[in-house]
């Protein structure tokens, strides 16, 4: 299906302005039959968007030769000169966003390296959209401080102030800061405690909840919560109200301020979202429980007065809207039946929405749609080098892991195939997901596209421990690594039983944990495997805990993550691909970031020199002042590149 075939442009908007200053920041849309690597490195040409309040102005993050800058486009008739600011070489875009009609804030973030250990910081830049003018809107001064990006209300009623959550004495606290959007000077409401690290507000903007873990240097979970009285100054323990208990998933107050949504079980395997009346205390009502997905949000309306529905992550990211609700935006996924929707922004008043249109083959293209219209008008595409024409098909799938528990998956066919028919004996790429505790989605994937361009099918599963299968599946997998391991293989054995696969043309690719995967499925079953790759990926299960150690939390994060899934030290040395590399032998492309905070680089050089006296072959990339997620374009485009030549040299021409 063409997605464009679907867009009508709109009168009211000046699109020749706008089209200039996307061809003058992005540069042309070329359409390729066959991407290049290349351009699978590219970064997203737009990041994030927002509208301004008064639905005259769109401000984008936009890609310019592998570095962000703001761009300022009118939807008036009337737009003058370009106004354009780039951000720092090395700094990453997280979020846009307008306070008032005249400012806009951004979100930002960085690596570094402190004292040998990888951190990552964060900030916000103020930007005056007349003039341009920008500057950090908190600095750190006399401390170190790595978050200073943490927002807790935009307060969409006073557009000269935003609550933030920082510190000026102790990195480790937070404080509720009512902070200047100009000035960045800021008046401290409240003061912050060890064991509180979120504080959330109502519908009014007045902070009301405050949440976190104790720190101690023991592998336990000791959590906080504190509540304001909906009026007045007093707040109270989790301990005064019955059935709350203090790790209960916060997520936010309806319009009022008595009615507290947390997530709960409620006696289903699935999380669901439900009213705690702080006044009764009690759980009053349900608002939103699927059977098959853990919910992951809600759905504010334009004014963020009222709640209107809630999401979840089914093959991609559904909502569903309250009955007594329905949205412009409901119908945007009405017209779009065959892509997902997704909410990017909208005006203050609602009259105008942008929002993201894409699928498992279609990138996205960002659009804008006018409540009075009603006409969705397109903005600009997110990868115009990656044309949805030219990618793979993305079908849902289930197969039966060894002890027939079924396991979710997606298949990416190349685009070459047309039938049923010619859907055998093909090439494959095993993509088992980082995280672990993440999830692969039929949601657009460049990783899978890459390959499925490059004539490979594609299978990716959300093996036991993925989230949003319920609270048993994620825990089968988070408490036996092995489980894991084996839902990965039993994917693998099923696209050779199937006849889906070539036996002897499968590739095991990863990235964090997906590497880690590879690298154990390598190691443990050649006879699957004809070569492996692993990007950032851990290989010493025993370093990784003691690179985890070294954060805030360290102790109870490597419980969490990494010990409580396997019975003993032994264990734990036995499923490191260090420990084994001499099993190895496959070929195998290894390639990691200097600057990798979540895996850190010497996990890379550990398996290096593991490897040194095992004949295999190995291509061995490292990427300096880069991060876990080679957000640099240039070592983007050179990782496909040599992972392109890898895939060749391995696996022949396709």
């Amino acid at each position: 299906m063409n997605l464009e075939s679907n867009i009508k442009a709109d009168p009211g908007v000046n699109w020749r302005v706008i089209a200039l200053m996307l061809f003058t920041l992005l540069g042309s849309v070329h359409s390729f039959s066959a991407p290049t690597p290349a351009a699978f490195g590219t970064l997203p040409s737009i990041y994030d968007a927002a509208i301004s309040p008064d639905a005259t102005e769109i401000a984008v993050f936009a890609n310019r030769g592998g570095t962000y800058g703001v761009l300022i486009l009118s939807l008036g008739k009337s737009s003058g000169p370009l106004r354009a600011l780039m951000l720092a070489e090395r700094a990453k875009p997280t979020w846009i966003k307008w306070v008032n009609n005249d400012r806009i804030l951004v979100g930002s973030w960085q690596s570094s390296n402190l004292a040998g250990t990888p951190i990552t910081s964060s900030y916000i830049y103020t930007i005056n959209v007349r003039t341009m003018e920008d500057k950090l809107l908190v600095k750190p001064k006399r401390i170190f401080r790595q978050d200073n990006s943490n927002v807790i209300d935009f307060l969409m009623d006073d557009p000269d102030h935003i609550l933030m959550g920082f510190s000026k004495r102790d990195q480790s606290l937070v404080d509720i800061q009512k902070v200047n959007v100009v000035s960045g000077r800021s008046e401290r409401l409240k003061v912050g405690r060890l064991d509180i690290q979120d504080w959330y507000t109502d519908r009014r903007g007045i902070p009301r909840i405050g949440q976190g873990l104790k720190h101690t240097n023991k592998a336990e979970e000791e959590w906080t919560l504190l509540i304001k009285d909906s009026e007045g100054e007093t707040w109270r323990s989790a301990d005064e109200y019955e059935g709350l208990d203090a790790d209960n998933a916060i997520f936010g107050f309806t319009e009022d301020p008595n009615e507290l949504i947390v997530g709960m079980y409620a006696g289903k395997d699935t999380l669901g979202l439900y009213i705690y009346d702080l006044k009764t205390k009690a759980i009053v009502r349900k608002l939103f429980h699927h059977d098959e997905y853990d919910a992951a949000g809600i759905v504010v309306s334009a004014d963020e007065k009222h709640v209107v529905g809630a999401s979840y992550i089914a093959d991609s990211r559904e909502v569903a809207l309250f009955d007594e609700y329905d949205s412009l935006l409901g119908e945007m996924r009405a017209k779009y039946k065959d892509f997902t929707v997704s909410y990017v922004d909208q005006s203050q008043a609602g009259e105008k929405i942008l929002f993201k249109v894409s699928g498992g083959s279609e990138p996205g293209s960002l659009m804008l749609v006018d409540a009075e219209s009603k006409e969705p008008a397109f903005i600009a595409a997110y990868n115009p080098d990656l044309p949805g024409v030219d990618m793979g098909t993305v079908h849902p799938i289930k197969y039966p892991a060894r002890d027939n528990v079924s396991i979710p998956g997606y298949l990416t066919l190349p685009p070459s195939i047309t039938s049923q028919s010619e859907f055998q004996n093909l090439p494959f790429v095993v993509l088992p997901h980082g995280g672990p505790y993440a999830r692969s989605s039929a949601s657009f994937d460049y990783f899978a596209q890459f390959f499925a361009t490059r004539g490979f099918g594609v299978l990716q599963m959300n093996f036991r421990g993925s989230a949003g299968y319920g609270q048993a599946y994620e825990d089968s997998g988070r408490e036996n690594w092995q489980v894991m391991q084996e839902d990965v293989t039993d994917g693998t054995r099923w696209l050779i039983e199937k006849g889906y696969a070539d036996p002897n043309k499968i590739c095991i690719v990863g990235w964090s944990f997906g590497g880690y995967a590879a690298l154990m499925g390598a190691i443990e079953h050649d006879e699957l495997y004809a070569c492996a790759v692993s990007m950032a990926g851990v290989t010493d299960l025993g370093d990784l805990v003691k690179d985890l150690e070294k954060y805030r939390f360290g102790k109870l994060s490597a419980s969490n993550f990494v010990l409580k899934g396997f019975d003993s030290k032994g264990d734990l040395k036995a499923s490191s691909p260090v420990h084994r590399a001499q099993e190895l032998k496959v070929p195998l492309l290894l390639a990691h970031g200097r600057l990798d905070q979540r895996v850190h680089f010497d996990q890379f050089t550990r398996m290096k020199a593991a490897l040194r006296k095992n004949p295999v072959k190995v291509e061995y990339v490292e990427f300096k002042n880069e991060d876990h997620f080679l957000s640099n374009q240039e070592n983007r485009q050179e990782f496909f590149e040599k992972l392109d030549r890898f895939l060749g040299d391995t696996m022949g021409k396709r």
